[in-house]
């Protein structure tokens, strides 16, 4: 009886053993606002002289600790949004994005996520965004969430203030958003770019209209940056 009583302790001891040493796992959604260090990726020149762009999602999982520990960019096509407001196919970035994309989510860092005290691993998505023309991607201020240009339905052009005209004042302008569930602006803020135009730009960034963002099927609140680039008159020929 001992020795049977001694052999269902020792099972026991194994399977808690198991299960502690099976890490769990939690869902993240997206991921670009929590992390530490974000570095930017590289735009290759082949895919910037090709005008290849668009938004590029990477499925990373990311450890105890909060490396990561594996980077897949999507080469599946997206759903998405027309002007008009029809649902339309989005096509999976080029591979040369997508390769480019990768590369840099490995090196990502986050904290650590911990439930009830004890580090979990972390499922999510890094999307990055690369423009090829306008605003290129190392203009993104860092550390401010998505980059929302490419998920707007409607993004209305910001007016050019006659102050500005008159000073030829131009280049880039960065509004930090928040978007509810319903993809609507429900705060508008300029953190970047010419006085003289940052007024203009929260104007039209506060008309905008957004796909919802969900997460595990449930829609949620949004934080991340619009980029208008406004570019000077061209000076008169006398």
């Amino acid at each position: 009886m001992k020795t049977l009583t001694l052999a269902l302790l020792v099972a026991v001891c194994s399977i808690t053993a198991l299960s502690q040493s099976d890490p769990k796992q939690v869902n993240g959604g997206v991921l670009n606002g929590k992390a530490m260090s974000l570095p930017k990726p590289e735009y290759p020149e082949s895919a910037r002289n090709a005008g290849l762009e668009g938004a590029v999602p990477v499925a990373v999982v990311i450890d105890e600790a909060g490396n990561v520990i594996s980077a897949v960019a999507s080469a599946e096509p997206r759903k998405g949004r027309n002007a008009e407001g029809d649902e339309i196919e989005i096509p999976a970035a080029d591979p040369i994005l997508r390769e480019a994309a990768e590369r840099a989510a490995w090196q990502a860092r986050f904290s650590p996520t911990t439930l009830s005290g004890i580090p979990v691993r972390v499922s999510g998505v890094i999307v990055y965004n690369f423009r090829a023309k306008g605003v290129p991607i190392s203009d993104m201020p860092s550390g401010e969430g998505l980059m929302l240009n490419g998920k707007a339905i409607s993004l209305p052009k910001p007016a050019y203030p006659p102050a500005a005209r008159a000073v030829r004042a131009g280049g880039t302008v960065g509004v930090r958003l928040v978007l509810d569930e319903e993809g609507n602006v429900s705060s508008a803020e300029a953190i970047s770019g010419h006085p003289l135009l940052r007024a203009a730009a929260v104007d039209a960034a506060r008309q905008a209209k957004f796909s919802p963002t969900l997460i595990d099927g449930k829609a949620v609140t949004v934080k991340g940056v619009v980029i208008y680039n406004f570019v000077p008159p061209a000076p008169l020929v006398q």
